[in-house]
């Protein structure tokens, strides 16, 4: 009797744990408002993308968009890469995601901020040097911070340590543009084992 319970304990244990973090997909619509001379609206959004697909699975995450640009991004924290790809393109860059150009001066939590798709959020608000970042989250869809602890890059690492929760909500706002991405769908999906692999057929370069 005494193996059976403890059998049962450690699944359980397991299922909990599986349980306890977010993983899935997010759809996000994009607002964006151009602040540089010679650079519509209309240019800067076909530039990013008004929508947005994002995956998640523990350390792994996935973006992508359908703008010209960069329109697939994605982290593994086993090598700590960020990895980028244009749709045209055939070539992945990547670059250290243990480093970032600007570090945050200030922040704030503010309390029952706003209510996204019925979920009342919390927002972290964020300084640097550059603009302030606002991101807008529900206890909800939480994160493992401990898989990002080193991803410095964009600001992840101090927002996941701070907020602890997937963001349904993000602002961007400094001298180049105002961003407003705001969730439209969440979806509790089980990703498969390998779905963040990036196929061994495309030449990786590191990004300059």
């Amino acid at each position: 009797m005494m193996r059976i319970v403890t059998i049962l304990f450690f699944c359980l244990a397991g299922h909990l744990a599986r349980g306890q973090y977010f993983e899935g997909k997010v759809m996000y619509r994009n607002i964006v408002t151009s602040k540089t001379p010679g650079l519509s609206d209309s240019a800067l959004t076909v530039l990013i993308g008004n929508e947005e697909i994002y995956y998640i699975k523990g350390g792994f995450y996935e973006s992508l968009t359908n703008g010209a640009g960069f329109s697939m991004q994605l982290y593994d924290h086993r090598n700590n890469r960020m990895y980028f790809k244009k749709q045209d393109v055939d070539t992945v860059y990547w670059l250290d995601a243990g480093k970032s150009s600007e570090k945050p001066v200030n922040y704030e939590i503010r309390e029952d901020a706003e209510v996204v798709l019925g979920k009342r959020c919390d927002a972290l608000l964020v300084e640097t040097e550059t603009g302030t970042t606002v991101f807008y989250y529900s206890p909800r869809y939480k994160l493992d911070a401990a898989m990002f602890q080193k991803h410095l890059y964009g600001g992840w690492a101090f927002y996941v340590s701070k907020a602890g929760c997937l963001p349904l909500k993000t602002v961007i706002d400094n001298e180049k543009f105002h961003l407003e991405s705001t969730a439209t769908e969440v979806l509790e999906l089980e990703l498969k084992p390998g779905f963040f692999d990036i196929s061994p057929k495309l030449p990786q370069v590191r990004f300059k």
